[in-house]
């Protein structure tokens, strides 16, 4: 009787071990199967590819590619040169670099008729004439080097006509980009703040070339 109360007794503490080690095997696979792969370091890699994802999926890219771009201008290159044509170049670049861009000038092209450092501006026109052909650059006298070109003019060179603030300068510039170049100079009487009275003082100091 005794013998069996032992035997009775050690299964039941076997039991009771074994499941106290099948418990806290239990605990620590349970918390293994909750932390993420990888473990921390993989986790916060999962959480910054999934913000990257979101971003890319509200049409925002994950990097700014705007930063830094160059400003891109449409220039017309006509007359004596290898391949006339628009081309588009970076801002800041010069009438010469349009003109290497259209292959150069052709032997009958006379190079005195071209301002080869004049700044380029959107929808210029490079004109490049022919030996013997009427020039506007070789034959400027001083009055002609007072003109503005109103197509091409910045503000600092409209605010040296006649009657003409940085307001009005700006309205000048807001018109061209939005409506075109000057095709006559009339038209400058669509412009906010000129009236005939401002475009006959400053008449004589402006050009459309």
């Amino acid at each position: 009787m005794q013998r069996n109360t032992m035997i009775f007794w050690i299964a039941g503490s076997a039991a009771v071990i074994l499941l106290v080690w099948l418990g806290i095997i239990y605990f620590f696979q349970a918390e293994k199967n909750m932390e993420p792969a990888g473990g921390q370091e993989a986790f916060i890699q999962d959480l910054e590819v999934e913000g990257t994802e979101r971003k890319e999926e509200k049409g925002e890219d994950a990097t700014d590619t705007t930063e830094g771009k160059d400003e891109k201008l449409l220039v017309d290159v006509k007359g004596a040169v290898q391949n006339p044509g628009v081309y588009e170049l970076e801002e800041g670049k010069r009438v010469i670099d349009a003109l290497d861009a259209a292959g150069g000038i052709l032997e009958k092209g006379e190079p005195l008729g071209v301002n080869f450092a004049e700044k380029l501006e959107d929808e210029m026109v490079v004109y490049v004439p022919e030996e013997g052909e009427e020039t506007t650059i070789a034959v400027k006298d001083e009055k002609e080097d007072d003109l503005v070109r109103i197509n091409y003019a910045e503000a600092s060179s409209l605010e040296t006509l006649p009657g003409i603030g940085p307001a009005k300068a700006g309205a000048i510039i807001s018109y061209r980009e939005e409506n075109g170049l000057f095709e006559q100079v009339d038209e400058l009487l669509q412009v906010s703040g000129i009236g005939e009275a401002s475009l006959e003082q400053m008449k004589e100091r402006i050009t459309l070339e």
